[in-house]
């Protein structure tokens, strides 16, 4: 191989080498461009000032004043409340004046045993059925009034009711034996007690009907509702007074 071959060949892997690196060259000066390009903006964009929030639209007063109570009206909200507890008294205080009613039939019953027409054992008969009947009534009074009193009242008005039951007797004079009052006289103590008791239950319907709120969780319920109104009233004259301000 003479010297010009080799001369030609080491220029053209020259030019080779000169082509190749300004191509390399180009590029990786690209790749900087874009880099500090996407550098910069990044910067930018952390330098820039956040943007403004949107302030909330004003809400009318009426429109607020109305989510305010979370769309619950207190008065009628008591109003309800007043009359269930209403309903449910009336119901026993009915019930009260029913037994009554029932009493006084077992008053007539003790009159037809003195006239003859129902015996002994008839009487006794209707007499235990209307005990029961006094013994359920007890229950239901005292679950709407749990008041000891009550109870012990209910308790009399049994007991005046359980003594009428036949046959009626008193001790002799001597105290040793027991003497059966003739129907006249039987009549006249079951007259009195069935009368006694009769006044009890009287004084009792008279003592509550004049306040349906008397239990304990009644009066709480009052209580809760009156302390909702409070509250309610304290944030709407906030509310006011904010939208003075504003």
């Amino acid at each position: 191989m003479d010297w010009v071959m080799i001369a030609v060949i080491a220029v053209v892997v020259l030019l080779g080498m000169v082509v190749t690196a300004y191509i390399i060259t180009n590029a990786i000066s690209n790749q900087m461009g874009e880099l500090y390009a996407a550098l910069l903006e990044r910067e930018l964009k952390s330098e820039s000032p956040a943007p403004k929030r949107e302030e909330p639209k004003r809400v009318p007063k009426e429109e607020k004043k109305q989510m305010s109570v979370s769309g619950v009206n207190e008065e009628e909200l008591i109003k309800k409340l007043r009359q269930v507890i209403d309903e449910k008294v009336q119901r026993v205080l009915d019930e009260a004046r029913h037994k009554k009613e029932r009493l006084l039939m077992l008053l007539d019953v003790a009159r037809g045993y003195t006239l003859g027409y129902i015996s002994e054992d008839e009487y006794n008969a209707f007499l235990m059925k209307v005990l029961a009947e006094l013994d359920e009534f007890k229950k239901l009074w005292l679950a709407r009034f749990p008041s000891q009193k009550d109870k012990e009242k209910l308790n009399q008005v049994i007991a005046y009711v359980a003594r009428t039951k036949l046959p009626i007797t008193v001790k002799s004079k001597d105290g040793k034996t027991a003497v059966k009052l003739p129907p006249e006289e039987a009549l006249i103590r079951i007259t009195s007690s069935i009368n006694n008791a009769i006044n009890i239950l009287d004084e009792m319907i008279s003592s509550r009907g004049g306040n349906p709120a008397v239990t304990p969780l009644e009066v709480k319920l009052s209580q809760e509702c009156e302390k909702l109104r409070a509250k309610v009233e304290k944030l709407e004259k906030q509310l006011e007074e904010y939208q003075a301000l504003t």
